[in-house]
Parts: structure tokens; sequence; C-alpha cells
């Protein structure tokens, strides 16, 4: 058996929250309306966005991984962690930040504290720029 012998039945497929992300990828949805939907992904898998860690809490090694990030190493990489960014055609389209996720959940970045914590450092960013309050929903 290879490296890779994994129960399938156990695997996370991501291509199947990703209906609409994809028709918005390929039939011109606008960054903001792709930006929106694969947060909702993120959240339906993770509980969590991109926007609920901080970059700066992953380690320089983590960085220069995911600048050489290919689409192969990412599938091999989410399959070793119980994830499977494949779909009818390849992959889904946004594997990279689906790596990212993944990622992070690997590295314990995925926590209620870790993302008050981000979120208050982009206030902080926010402020530090002139903006007066920062509202959420």
């Amino acid at each position: 058996m290879g490296l890779l012998k994994q129960d399938i039945v156990c695997l996370k497929h991501i291509s199947l929250y990703c209906g609409e992300l994809e028709r918005l990828h390929l039939h011109g949805g606008t960054d903001e309306e792709i930006d929106r939907e694969f947060n909702a992904v993120c959240q339906t898998v993770w509980g969590y966005t991109l926007d609920d860690f901080d970059d700066d809490d992953l380690a320089a090694e983590d960085h220069r991984w995911l600048d050489r990030l290919t689409a192969r190493k990412a599938y091999v990489f989410a399959l070793k962690h119980g994830y499977d960014l494949g779909d009818y055609e390849d992959m889904v389209s946004d594997w990279w930040g689906f790596a990212w996720m993944i990622l992070a959940e690997k590295r314990g970045l995925l926590t209620p504290a870790q993302r008050a914590r981000a979120w208050q450092k982009h206030d902080e960013r926010l402020r530090a720029a002139g903006v007066a309050a920062v509202l959420r929903r």
C-alpha cells in the first residue's frame, strides 16, 4: 500500500460544499461574491475563515511552503490531513485558500482565542489608518 492509503469514507470532500463557489468562478462572479462564498464554505467546513487567524502566526517555513505550493502538492497535503480537494473536473477552484485553512487547522490556529486576537489586530490596523470605529454584525 502506498503512503497515501486513506479510508476514503473518512475524507471530507471539499467539493461537496463548493457548488455555488464554482458557479461564481465559471459565470463571472465578482471578487466580492467569490470571497463571500469562499468564506461561507470555510465557515461550513471549519467554523472559521482565513480572516479568523493572523498570517503572522504561521512560521516563515510555512509561508515558504505555501509560496511554492502546487495543486498536486496541495492535493496530497489535503489527503494526508483528511480532506479531498478534488472535484469532477480536476481540483476545486480555490484549492490554495483551502490549503491555507488545512495548514491553519494543523497548526492549531482555528480557535476562538486566535479569532479574537486576529480581529483585534485587524481592528488596530484600521484605527491606526484613521478609521474611527469598527462595527461588525
